[in-house]
């Protein structure tokens, strides 16, 4: 059957499909390398994550979880530096080479494209009674922007404070993503990401129909279909085709996948 999967992808490169000809500057090698290494990690990171929920919608933002773990890399050594490293796809960068570099993505993924709405905050939330090394923290709140706080974790109103912030963050749009806090949970890290953009090239509502779309399982389940001809950047090959439906002034995309008929994603 078939199976879209819908992946959001940053654009970064230097020649975006943009018509306000080009980023407000040109990206550094180690900027471009951190964009590259996060766009490999985001497939793996959804292949992973899809291969434990195959018969499941996902939605999940590998940007999101890259920054969170390249704050994390301030507090890791050795062999589980490394691994993470290599997970991320940094290595033989150095702990202030990723630092700047997401430090300046980050600032510039804000202002790139003024049709679109970005807005990316981090926050650590430990337990209150212990004691942290101060130039993690730091290096988290210099280079990520980070808010740290203590809190008292065995408080029954710790997960609200959390839930408020990631809230507040993402304009209401996630409400919750601690229900109760562990007894052996240290500390928290959170990256929380709110986006909002209109499409570079808008669909025609006229042109919405209904239709049915295949499951993996072979039945048909109902819906509402967009449609919409253009040039637009287009990969295929013998398992599946890809398109890129370009965001505002075309600094962000919405990349979509889709098996050819008779493959499965689950075995790709």
């Amino acid at each position: 059957g078939l199976l879209f999967i819908f992946i959001f992808i940053i654009l970064c490169s230097k020649n975006p499909v943009s018509d306000t000809g080009g980023l407000p500057r040109e990206l550094t090698s180690l900027e471009k390398s951190v964009v590259k290494s996060s766009g490999n990690f985001g497939l793996k990171l959804f292949s992973a994550v899809n291969n434990e929920d195959r018969d499941k919608n996902i939605f999940i933002s590998p940007l999101s979880v890259s920054i969170a773990l390249g704050m994390t890399l301030n507090g890791a050594s050795g062999e589980t530096k490394d691994a993470m490293q290599g997970t991320l796809e940094l290595g033989g960068l150095t702990n202030q080479e990723i630092n700047e570099s997401y430090k300046n993505l980050m600032e510039l993924l804000k202002v790139v494209d003024a049709r679109v709405e970005f807005q990316c905050a981090n926050s650590i939330w430990y337990r209150q009674e212990m004691r942290f090394e101060e130039s993690f923290l730091n290096v988290c709140r210099d280079y990520f922007d980070a808010e740290t706080r203590g809190l008292q974790f065995d408080d029954p109103g710790a997960p609200d404070i959390i839930n408020g912030w990631v809230s507040g963050k993402t304009n209401g749009r996630i409400v919750e993503i601690v229900k109760r806090i562990d007894p052996e949970t240290v500390m928290f890290l959170i990256n929380a990401i709110y986006f909002k953009g209109i499409w570079k090239y808008e669909f025609d509502r006229s042109r919405t129909k209904e239709d049915f779309f295949n499951t993996p399982d072979g039945t048909k389940k109902p819906c509402l279909m967009m449609s919409q001809g253009g040039e637009f950047q287009y990969f295929e090959n013998d398992d599946f085709q890809a398109v890129d439906l370009p965001y505002g002034d075309g600094y962000y995309s919405m990349s979509v996948f889709m098996p050819r008929e008779g493959k499965d994603i689950n075995y790709m």
